[in-house]
């Protein structure tokens, strides 16, 4: 069993967290979705809702999710469309799902290699993408039959980087980093809802009130007194 707790310095949990962390950030339909804005001004907070919420369902306390692999896949591709209004084609959902429940897997039993792998590979490219070569972590199952065909060689990822060396930037550091950009805004509660939870149904359209002569009822304010 994963332990959540930040009484000691590195658990295989935080690594997972981290993982997930690095899975998101690489993963090009949600980066794009976020710094185009297409879930509005507050795309950057809906990204980190998002990770929020698969953390809450892989919360380390058992070995075994609270959602099963299929309900992440349809999840994830259900809180892109609504949330962003993306359609995703390209079956990216499935390499992420299949990514964050694998990484789960191996640190419930103690084993933080994967987790490790992708964190690096996520840096390597954040770093390779400032010199405009990126390479993203999360490949869509054309791009990986191409890559397979051309012969690629596999990306090397040093002990150095899969230990994550740099004591400034370690599992749990890296896990604590906003997703992407700065710092985000906290939504206004009032005027903007909250994204649908992974997992959660659609909410139905409020019905609106009709008189008795069938006309619908509008709501009027009150006017304030003086």
């Amino acid at each position: 069993m994963m332990s959540s707790s930040c009484s000691t310095p590195e658990t295989p949990y935080h690594d997972f967290q981290a993982g997930v962390t690095a899975t998101l950030r690489s993963w090009s339909a949600l980066k794009t979705a976020v710094e185009q804005e297409w879930g509005g001004s507050d795309s950057e907070a809906k990204a980190e809702d998002l990770r929020h919420n698969i953390f809450t369902f892989f919360d380390g306390s058992s070995p075994n999710p609270k959602m099963k692999l299929e309900e992440l896949e349809d999840n994830l591709l259900g809180f892109m469309e609504d949330e962003f209004g993306v359609v995703l084609e390209d079956r990216s959902e499935i390499e992420v799902a299949d990514l964050i429940w694998c990484m789960y897997e191996n640190c419930a039993k103690g084993d933080s290699t994967l987790a490790r792998e992708v964190i690096a590979k996520a840096i390597q490219a954040e770093e390779a993408l400032k010199q405009g070569n990126y390479q993203s972590v999360i490949k869509s199952g054309d791009d990986m039959e191409d890559s397979e065909d051309e012969g690629d060689a596999p990306m090397k990822i040093s002990q150095d980087q899969m230990m994550l060396a740099n004591a400034d930037r370690s599992a749990a550091s890296y896990a604590s980093e906003n997703l992407f950009g700065e710092p985000v805004t906290k939504r206004p509660e009032k005027d903007v809802p909250p994204p649908r939870q992974l997992g959660e149904a659609e909410p139905e359209a409020p019905k609106a009130e009709v008189d008795d002569d069938g006309f619908t009822m509008v709501a009027t304010r009150k006017k304030k007194g003086r």
